[in-house]
């Protein structure tokens, strides 16, 4: 297995390319990266203008709370929505906690990266590997969504010891099957309603798992808590109000 640096304007990654899933725990290792760890879990993708506000808001809390507890956050990586958000606002704000971004390797670039040599599905070249993360594993995969089994595998072997989260931001196709997987790992899930797309669908579903806690993206101390809650074992700090809970909720 490789690993190699990658170079951006202002920093360099270290990365690693596992050929197989059962190579996680080496690439882990040879990354530096603690194997007992709290662990979030980000997933969610492009943010529509009518939720920018609240899920810039609602990644900084994420951030904040990932730096108070020393946990690493998964995410995908790429240079777009919440992937990048997430990478802006650790450098902003000059946190130091591990920052993972695992991808298909085949679908991603970066400066001085592989350039295209076909046109791929979604009708564009490779895309960009986001800044301000402190390391990527990149893995096989043809489509985005091949990485998932990989985010999940990765979570359980950093956090072994340890508890892990999963928190929905938005979402798409590809977050349902992130979903899916974390719910068949046993892994509890944090859907931030408010966001758009399919955080706000799950939100309205009254059959969902009982995994699965819907947080009013807007409330940041509930979100505080419930990460808090997840990570630690603890229960939540924050019981909402009746009427503040139906004017958050989607009916």
């Amino acid at each position: 297995m490789r690993t190699q640096k990658i170079s951006f304007p202002n920093e360099q990654v270290f990365s690693a390319f596992p050929d197989e899933i059962s190579k996680l725990p080496q690439a882990i290792l040879e990354l530096g990266l603690s194997n007992n760890q709290p662990v979030i879990v980000l997933i969610g993708g492009e943010i529509e203008p009518q939720h920018a506000d609240v899920t810039h808001r609602a990644i900084q809390t994420i951030s904040r709370a990932a730096e108070e507890l020393k946990a690493v956050i998964i995410c995908g990586g790429t240079d777009m929505g919440i992937m990048a958000e997430i990478g802006q606002i650790r450098m902003k704000n000059q946190y130091k906690f591990p920052l993972v971004g695992i991808a298909p390797e085949s679908l991603v670039t970066w400066p001085d990266g592989p350039p295209s040599t076909k046109r791929l599905w979604w009708g564009k070249e490779r895309w960009p590997l986001a800044e301000h993360y402190s390391h990527f594993i990149l893995v096989p995969g043809s489509q985005f969504g091949d990485e998932s089994p990989w985010i999940v595998e990765a979570a359980s072997v950093m956090s072994k010891g340890r508890r892990s989260v999963t928190i929905l931001i938005n979402g798409g196709e590809v977050s349902r099957k992130d979903i899916e997987l974390s719910l068949a790992n046993g892994r509890a899930v944090i859907v931030l309603s408010r966001t758009g797309r399919f955080a706000d669908e799950l939100s309205n579903r009254a059959d969902r798992n009982e995994l699965l806690k819907i947080v009013p993206a807007v409330i940041e101390q509930r979100v505080v808590d419930e990460i808090k809650a997840a990570l630690t074992g603890g229960e939540s700090d924050t019981a909402l109000d009746p009427k503040t809970e139906k004017l958050n909720s989607f009916n």
